[in-house]
Parts: C-alpha cells; sequence; structure tokens
C-alpha cells in the first residue's frame, strides 16, 4: 500500500492534509504508479507503507 505525504503529514480520505497516522482515517493507494501520479500533482511524494503507527 501506498500513501501520499506532503508537508508534516498524509493526505487524508477527505483529500485535506491530516497528521494522523491511522490507515482507516488515510487515503491508501493499491499501487506505487497511482500513487506517484497523484503525489505530482499536488506537489507531494509517494510512501509506501506495510505497517503505520498509531501514535
Amino acid at each position: 500500500m501506498y500513501v501520499v505525504k506532503v508537508l508534516h503529514g498524509y493526505i487524508g480520505k477527505e483529500g485535506q492534509r491530516t497528521r494522523e497516522k491511522d490507515p482507516e482515517k488515510l487515503w491508501l493507494f493499491q499501487n506505487k504508479q497511482e500513487s506517484d501520479q497523484f503525489a505530482a500533482k499536488i506537489g507531494g511524494r509517494s510512501k509506501h507503507v506495510s505497517k503505520i503507527r498509531k501514535d
């Protein structure tokens, strides 16, 4: 799974930046290509996640 990281947070399901690391609240991508395309549009970067901490 991949997420898009921007500044000091991630892109949430609502499409806005959030500092939450809870996978249920993040916009997840199944492959790197989709994640890279979206990240390029908004000026973020794609990050592979296998396990996200909830702290």
